[in-house]
């Protein structure tokens, strides 16, 4: 991540991926997996990271689970949403917030990273747009 790109966040308490953004690292990952698999994965990160401690709630019908991560003395909310679109394909989207701060200096960065590591240790990429 560059300098530049953590000015740009000074003012942004929050990040996320999407089809179309700027860096690479943030685009929406399709997984070549059912729902089922993709959604059971992202409540188990509790059990298998560090940095996700806390599982606050998860919504099957909704498609959404939120986290608490933490990053040495900083808390994070996130927010990962789970769509299935097609067979045995699914994508999922997150949106990673910093508690208590007006910008985030580019911390939400790596804890988005990080959590699509862990989904891509775990499930083939499915290479979109």
């Amino acid at each position: 991540m560059s300098f530049w790109y953590k000015i740009s966040r000074v003012m942004k308490p929050r990040e996320e991926t999407s089809d179309h953004a700027k860096h690479p690292d943030l685009k929406t990952r399709y997984y070549g997996a059912s729902f089922t698999r993709v959604f059971r994965k992202a409540k188990q990160l509790e059990n298998e990271s560090g940095n996700i401690n806390k599982l606050i709630k998860a919504d099957e019908e909704r498609g959404e689970v939120f986290v608490e991560a933490t990053n040495g003395k900083d808390r994070f909310d996130v927010i990962m949403t789970i769509v299935q679109v097609g067979p045995n394909e699914t994508a999922i989207d997150i949106v990673s917030s910093i508690r208590n701060k007006a910008g985030d200096w580019g911390k939400n960065f790596p804890i988005i990273v990080y959590v699509l590591k862990e989904f891509d240790q775990s499930f083939p990429n499915i290479k979109k747009g």
